[in-house]
């Protein structure tokens, strides 16, 4: 066969190629897409993502969502979720008539955040279906927090720094509940710096026990006042020393 047909050959079978994995592509997103409104409620945010601009950290920020009723039939609010414990939602009203309105407000503790975040308010309605909008907002610093006596392990803030360690034993599962929200998925890095990179046993331990200094990234073993035992922050030492950047 001449190397110009069978070049031409090669070019068509990876255009074929390409154009299944596409539809492929397209009918998952389909699918994806259909599961998704079949579970949406009719009560929907407007908007469903809310700028709330420059926030200085350490001080109890109100946001104010509004949540429609879409649907030709009375909807009620049966449950409203926050994606950590430091916002706290409440609806004005939890039944809404068809195409009538309520309130849901947001109070944010901006305390021992930095950067970009991203929070999010979930409500679900009598039929469990549910409906999310999204608050976003940048916090910057507040050089008066450095005299600050409180702790990410206070209050609040117990809900996601805390409490969730309790009874974790493997070192992925300590940290995914206490260290993920911060560091990103496998240590990428998020609203805190990555750690794949550094991969010392040692230098782990150390960190994870006695902290950094700063109200962002305090001791968290249990005689600085955190929750992880000696036991538990040395398994999640040895799992963080794992991983590939």
């Amino acid at each position: 066969m001449p190397v110009v047909v069978r070049y031409l050959l090669s070019v068509l079978l990876l255009l074929v190629l390409s154009a299944c994995a596409e539809q492929s592509r397209d009918v998952a997103d389909q699918k994806e897409n259909a599961v998704a409104m079949a579970n949406a409620s009719a009560l929907v945010f407007e908007p469903a993502v809310v700028d709330m601009g420059a926030l200085k950290e350490g001080d109890d920020v109100v946001a104010w969502l509004r949540v429609r009723n879409s649907g030709d039939v009375m909807q009620q609010i049966v449950d409203v979720q926050t994606s950590c414990g430091c916002s706290v939602a409440e609806p004005e009203e939890s039944l809404l008539m068809p195409g009538g309105f309520t309130r849901i407000s947001v109070t944010i503790d901006t305390f021992a955040k930095q950067d970009a975040i991203k929070k999010w308010v979930l409500i679900t309605d009598a039929d469990g279906k549910t409906s999310k909008a999204w608050l976003t907002f940048t916090v910057r610093p507040n050089p008066h927090m450095s005299a600050s006596k409180r702790s990410i392990f206070d209050g609040k803030c117990a809900s996601c720094h805390f409490k969730p360690a309790k009874g974790k034993v493997a070192g992925a599962d300590i940290y995914g509940a206490v260290c993920a929200m911060c560091h990103g998925d496998n240590g990428k890095g998020g609203a805190a710096p990555g750690l794949a990179h550094i991969g010392d046993v040692d230098i782990f331990s150390a960190l994870i026990a006695n902290g950094t200094g700063s109200q962002h990234m305090p001791g968290f073993a249990l005689q600085a006042g955190g929750p992880l035992s000696d036991k538990q922050i040395s398994a999640l030492s040895k799992w963080l020393s794992t991983l590939d950047e």
